[in-house]
């Protein structure tokens, strides 16, 4: 998990230091490996979905127990929601990211003697002014 904030500073002639900064960007990523490849895996992995194959006969037919996911040279950004959930002793933790999207991709590097790692970035959308919200069971109450 990685949040940024980008800021600005506001320099007044009178002070040799800022006298204040200004936020420009704010950002909040994921960075995980998926272990498996499945159906929702892969097409969070390559942002497409599946659909049934099809022949290639003049009146197209479904080939039974195929499917095919396209990859689009001009691909459309799919949006998801996140939750990641932690705990440590009786503490519990759930992050909530309610929009974001797949900002980054890993190689997929196939190798006969291991499973199937898909590296992921998921970076946060806007929603309503959030980025997402951390539940807690900590003490952590009002100061």
């Amino acid at each position: 998990m990685t949040p940024a904030v980008t800021t600005q500073p506001i320099e007044a002639w009178q002070s040799a230091v800022p006298i204040t900064y200004v936020v420009t960007s704010a950002a909040f990523s994921l960075k995980f490996v998926l272990q498996q490849f499945d159906r929702e895996t892969a097409e969070l992995y390559f942002g497409a979905a599946f659909a049934q194959a099809m022949d290639g006969a003049a009146t197209p037919a479904p080939v039974e127990g195929v499917f095919r996911l396209d990859l689009d040279s001009s691909p459309t950004m799919v949006e998801t929601a996140m939750i990641v959930e932690w705990s440590d002793a009786s503490v519990k933790n759930r992050l909530v990211i309610p929009r974001a999207t797949v900002s980054a991709r890993d190689g997929l590097k196939l190798v006969r003697t291991t499973n199937q790692q898909l590296g992921v970035t998921l970076s946060a959308l806007d929603a309503g002014g959030k980025l997402g919200w951390l539940l807690t069971n900590a003490a952590v109450g009002p100061a």
